[in-house]
């Protein structure tokens, strides 16, 4: 399993080295470890392509008080030992881990979207504000703020009273929702446990090769040719989610239900999208694929639909 480590210790002067301890992130960016989070998440990608076995990415922190990082890191010391790494000692194998989404619902500033009655804050909404990089201490206060105009908006009488006269409608006129619930209902009491069982461990299986398609197709580094595969597995996964999710409606069957529609949408976004801005690095030919330039500049003022990076995760 992978555990996040937090940008936080690269802010505290974590060094990035690779296996023969050579501290290597001022080889793509003049920032270094504080370079932006996508160019350091590719840089890290591009040192791991270097080897073609194990890892050759590592974080090391240990030239800092023991007992302060001890204290600065308390959660990461106490996983990092029941894993068997001392993170005042040991360099810690790391490679990039998949962060929030950038984008999201689009909103207004008062965080509604083209759907009556339903509002978008936080890592959930695509309010403009962040460009195609998701910031990291943004997001709080975006969350905060566009929070607070959604509670202003619907707490005036008029807007607020509208959005709730349009909603009792709605739901006085409409039992499509109750009647397709109760029907998911009857499936799920009336399918026997071997059924529901090989439901859910084909729901799993599907879950871990979605994952994988979209790590090695539709992650750090992407091309046409990778993200149009990713595109093609996707639907199949998606066809086959759909069949288990109508043989046994559970939370596994929805899950990956979903997971398809969300890992279908982000792959056609980047598919559509030829022009490498922050987060979405595309290659666009093939021999460029192999190795990727680390410092590929970013411009934050495209709209992105995923961001890869941030956050290292150990392996």
């Amino acid at each position: 399993s992978c555990f996040l480590l937090t940008e936080a210790l690269r802010g505290e002067g974590a060094i990035l080295r690779d296996r023969q301890g050579r501290a290597f992130a001022k080889d793509f960016h003049p920032d270094g470890e504080l370079a932006p989070r996508d160019i350091v998440a590719r840089g890290v990608f591009n040192e791991n392509q270097n080897v073609d076995e194990g890892n050759n990415v590592f974080l090391d922190i240990t030239h800092r008080d023991a007992a302060w990082v001890k204290g600065r890191f308390p959660s990461i010391d106490a996983h990092l030992q029941k894993r068997g790494f001392d993170i005042t000692k040991d360099n810690l194998p790391i490679t990039p881990a998949a962060h929030y989404t950038c984008g999201g619902v689009t909103t207004d500033l008062e965080g509604c979207t083209n759907v009556i009655g339903l509002f978008s804050a936080g890592e959930a909404a695509r309010t403009g504000l962040h460009g195609g990089n998701r910031l990291a201490s943004t997001s709080l206060l975006e969350g905060l703020v566009y929070g607070g105009a959604i509670g202003d908006y619907v707490g005036r009488p008029e807007q607020g009273g509208l959005v709730n006269e349009l909603l009792r409608d709605t739901l006085n006129t409409s039992h499509t929702a109750v009647e397709q619930i109760n029907e998911w209902k009857g499936k799920s009491s009336s399918n026997n446990s071997s059924v529901s069982k090989t439901s859910k461990q084909g729901a799993t299986e599907l879950l871990q090769e979605l994952k994988r398609i979209m790590w090695d197709h539709v992650g750090v580094v992407r091309t046409p040719i990778g993200l149009t595969h990713a595109a093609s597995k996707i639907a199949e996964i998606k066809e086959e989610a759909n069949h288990l999710f109508e043989n046994n409606a559970c939370s596994e069957t929805v899950g990956i239900r979903d997971a398809a529609l969300a890992g279908e949408a982000v792959t056609q976004a980047a598919l559509a999208n030829r022009v490498s801005a922050g987060a979405h690095c595309i290659v666009l030919e093939g021999p460029e694929a192999d190795k990727v330039e680390a410092g590929v500049d970013s411009n934050d003022d495209g709209a992105e639909e995923t961001e890869i990076g941030g956050f290292l995760r150990l392996r």
